[in-house]
């Protein structure tokens, strides 16, 4: 991923709850694609291709811990796509608008509704089962993202 920007937002939620919503707005969101998802780990990878912009992918995490849970969201361009002035200032706002989806659906004011998807990751054009959450996918399509994503 190429001018990366991220943010940790913390939430007094569950963090299944907190993954849920994550799911639903990339699954209600015309422009994303899901390449890899685990529900029980709470990892999620998403390709987003905006009309007028680079096509992103967004990493989501949720880490569970004692008391609140954390969301961790990573926003960056696709490396195979052409450089471009405002890649960053593009990442940074997409990366405002996933958070703040995330926050609407958690709170009911823009929501969300979850289509239930097993745990998987795309290769090339079919899904392969992703079995182990700490064991990195190995997304295809028509060539290996693995770099690109630092997993």
């Amino acid at each position: 991923m190429r001018d990366v920007k991220q943010q940790t937002v913390t939430f007094d939620l569950p963090p299944d709850h907190v993954f849920q919503a994550a799911l639903g707005v990339v699954q209600n969101d015309k422009a994303s694609t899901v390449l890899a998802v685990h529900n029980g780990g709470r990892k999620l990878v998403v390709r987003q291709k905006a009309k007028m912009s680079n096509p992103k992918f967004v990493q989501v995490y949720v880490e569970p811990t004692a008391g609140p849970s954390h969301l961790h969201v990573q926003v960056g361009s696709d490396d195979r796509s052409s450089r471009a002035l405002m890649d960053g200032r593009a990442n940074q706002k997409a990366l405002g608008r996933f958070i703040e989806d995330v926050q609407g659906a958690l709170d009911g004011s823009r929501p969300a509704p979850v289509t239930p998807v097993p745990d998987h990751f795309m290769q090339k054009k079919s899904q392969v089962p992703w079995v182990d959450p700490n064991t990195d996918p190995d997304i295809e399509l028509g060539g290996s993202f693995k770099a690109m994503y630092g997993l």
